[in-house]
């Protein structure tokens, strides 16, 4: 499947923030997120470098890591910072409630996906909570 990448323009900070899907075989994905001052330009910095696995049947994508280098940015604070040096990064175990799952569909020449989360039931007398639809433009 290649790497895809979603780009968000966020116009209040004046920068990028880039998600990168890059697909390494069947069943294994890296997840990164990192921050530019250009769409296209070099990284400044990362918030997310994980390695996952990931099942598609059909359109159904379920994926799923447990370790993972992240940065974690705190507001409100003098000192914080949207983003670090990769190597700044910090391990951090992840203990999903559920695996997450979502449709994953692919246009007619395979240069863009979708992932649309499934929805998340937190319990029977609320509403299912939605998740945006992600799209990511594939690059290789």
């Amino acid at each position: 499947m290649g790497l895809g990448k979603k780009r968000e323009f966020v116009d209040s900070l004046d920068l990028w923030f880039v998600d990168i899907m890059e697909f390494k075989n069947d069943s294994i994905f890296e997840i990164s997120s990192i921050v530019r001052d250009s769409e296209t330009g070099p990284t400044l910095g990362y918030t997310l470098v994980a390695t996952s696995w990931y099942n598609l049947d059909g359109d159904t994508f379920k994926y799923y890591y447990s370790d993972a280098l992240m940065h974690f940015y705190l507001p409100g604070q003098d000192d914080a910072v949207l983003y670090v040096p990769k190597a700044e990064l910090k391990p951090v175990i992840l203990d999903f409630f559920r695996k997450p799952e979502g449709v994953l569909t692919f246009s007619s020449d395979r240069r863009m996906f979708l992932l649309q989360p499934n929805c998340l039931i937190i319990n029977e007398e609320n509403d299912c909570v939605q998740f945006p639809v992600k799209e990511y433009i594939r690059v290789n």
